[in-house]
């Protein structure tokens, strides 16, 4: 069988043209099976959607595979891949480095390993597995699964050397796409695992010409932007998410100042909580100046704590609160900004599905520099995670799907209807509009598409009750109000601060922070994980950078409160900003005040 393609090693991925390839112009020995072959795209048909697709394959020879602990995919927690192979790997530096001698810590029965086969005809189909079993180890359970049928086998003592006794055959009656997937039902020793799993060569009548299908272990996030045709300035919109997939997934909102969104479960919930990550700099970057630093100013829960982070990037972000505990199908969220000086304001909102209400999470500031923020336009993406020793599931298809909506200065609400997206193609990623009319984004999978434009969704009958009038009230909401607070009775070394509260809320506190710096938000705390290797969040505890100085009230009234200070030194600038805490949430002053003692 002669196949005709044009080969563009990936990632500047492969499209066809009218050249010609067959096995007998390669000279491969037989013992490297497709080792030596380089992926290349492939015609493979019309999925159920009706779109062409194509396939990244790896041409057999002499009727073999080999299937290696790099060229396959495993769910996480199931096992490992280990060492350094001595085997071929050729043209496919793009889809995994790693040459991986082995899997090990095979010690869960949850999850799979996989490797995905094309068979260009029918016919009997070969597996001989090079394990490396300790006696202590034989006797654990497998299952193993390939076009439609289950064996069940036994582990016994073996090497490379010395195959599993297993003799599978499988007679594979259709050709096209079918999935090895190896499962364990019964571990001799959890603590231990199954044991090495080096390689399965794969053979037989039913391989001539069939070709291993190949994808990045983590493919590349796919993007996209959402906009309404009719609206070109909007400070707020309000978007919803949900996961159509089995597997969990990442998948925020995009915005001016970082990522707002949750992650999704394999049960296609939400997780429960949001990332409202504000950055500062990359990895590497500079430390900005601290009035340039994005900041936090307020939150939802009185549980929830002002933090940050340094993995990637580094910034600020909410910890300690689960904001959805219910782990919603729909995710609703909604972001507004408002722009004054050289600041960005940013509120975020979700909705709470139990009290069919609005609910705060998260307010943040950011530096525009003067260049006021006149239109939020939100942007999105889908990526899948983990290093490839330790999860590789690019294999699994990750789909979000998403409306949204933007509000206009004439209080009304209007839905988005251009998705906004572009890729290289052909690529293992998808765009399209649902019958339902929503914007579906997916990335993974053995399957690669030409890019098209998704079409407009049609437009929806009845507005969601999270977009009536009342509901929208509740998005200019804050867990309190605070009025002036000023300082007076100005002494050499003391001095009062008067905190006017107009709303203070259930339970009210506050702490009041000053010192001989401006440190916005940020007081001492506690730095957590990726936070203790990075520049800017240890920046935010440097003496000038963060509060030296606080004093509680325990009790906060909806009228003046007196708040006196005292050791002060002598002609002085000091600055000053209160952080107030109720039932309902936790919310600073948005600016700091000054005052000169005498």
């Amino acid at each position: 069988m002669k196949y005709t393609f044009k080969q563009y090693l990936l990632p500047m991925l492969l499209i066809l043209n009218s050249a010609s390839f067959t096995a007998g112009e390669q000279t491969i020995p037989e013992e490297s099976g497709q080792l030596r072959s380089a992926p290349q795209l492939f015609k493979g048909g019309i999925d159920d959607q009706g779109r062409n697709y194509y396939l990244n394959g790896q041409l057999a020879q002499n009727s073999k595979l080999i299937l290696t602990a790099s060229n396959g995919f495993f769910d996480h927690g199931t096992c490992r891949a280990s060492g350094e192979s001595s085997l071929p790997k050729t043209g496919d530096e793009a889809l995994i480095k790693p040459n991986f001698a082995l899997l090990n810590h095979w010690k869960d029965t949850r999850g799979t390993i996989r490797w995905h086969i094309w068979l260009a005809k029918p016919g009997m189909v070969y597996f001989n597995f090079n394990m490396q079993v300790a006696k202590e180890l034989a006797g654990s359970k497998l299952t193993i699964a390939f076009a439609g049928e289950s064996r069940t086998v036994t582990t016994a003592e073996s090497s490379p050397n010395n195959p599993q006794p297993w003799n599978l055959k499988f007679n594979v009656t259709e050709p096209g796409e079918h999935t090895l997937a190896l499962a364990a039902i019964k571990i001799r020793q959890p603590k231990l695992g199954v044991g090495e799993l080096h390689t399965i060569n794969v053979d037989g009548p039913g391989v001539e010409d069939a070709q291993l299908l190949r994808a990045r272990w983590r493919p590349a996030a796919v993007h996209g932007g959402y906009s309404c045709s009719s609206v070109k300035q909007s400070r707020m919109w309000v978007m919803t998410t949900r996961s159509t997939c089995d597997f969990s997934s990442y998948s925020p909102i995009t915005t001016p100042f970082g990522y707002y969104g949750t992650s999704f479960e394999s049960d296609r919930r939400a997780e429960g909580g949001f990332n409202f990550s504000m950055w500062a700099a990359s990895s590497g970057g500079k430390v900005p100046p601290l009035e340039q630093m994005p900041h936090l100013l307020a939150a939802g829960s009185p549980e929830a704590e002002f933090s940050g982070f340094g993995h990637e990037g580094s910034g600020v972000k909410l910890r300690g609160w689960t904001p959805m505990p219910d782990r919603p199908e729909v995710c609703v969220q909604a972001l507004r900004v408002e722009s004054e000086g050289n600041y960005d304001t940013y509120f975020g909102y979700f909705w709470n599905h139990p009290t069919n209400q609005w609910k705060l999470y998260a307010v943040g500031r950011k530096w525009n520099g003067g260049k006021t923020r006149v239109h939020l336009s939100p942007g999105s993406f889908c990526e899948i995670p983990g290093p490839p020793q330790v999860q590789r599931t690019g294999d699994l298809v990750r789909e979000v799907r998403r409306r949204g909506w933007h509000y206009t200065e004439d209080g009304k609400w209007h839905a988005m209807d251009t998705f906004n997206c572009k890729s290289k193609e052909p690529a293992n990623k998808s765009w399209y509009t649902t019958s339902e009319g929503e914007f579906a984004m997916g990335t993974g999978g053995m399957r690669y598409y030409s890019f098209k434009q998704p079409s407009q969704p049609r437009e929806l009958n009845a507005s969601p009750k999270f977009l009536s009038s009342e509901a929208t009230r509740q998005l200019f909401h804050l867990p309190a109000e605070i009025g002036d607070v000023m300082a007076t009775k100005i002494g050499s070394t003391s001095a009062t601060i008067n905190l006017s509260m107009i709303r203070a809320g259930a339970n009210a506190r506050a702490e009041l922070y000053y010192g001989k710096f401006d440190c916005l938000t940020f007081g001492k705390r506690e730095l957590h994980g990726t936070e203790r290797n990075s520049a800017v969040s240890q920046s935010t505890q440097d003496n000038n950078r963060s509060w030296s100085q606080s004093i509680k009230i325990d009790s906060l009234q909806d009228r003046d409160n007196q708040i006196p200070l005292s050791g002060l030194t002598p002609n002085t600038i000091y600055y000053y900003r209160v952080l107030v805490t109720n039932d309902e949430g936790k919310i600073w002053a948005f600016d700091s005040k000054e005052f000169r003692t005498r």
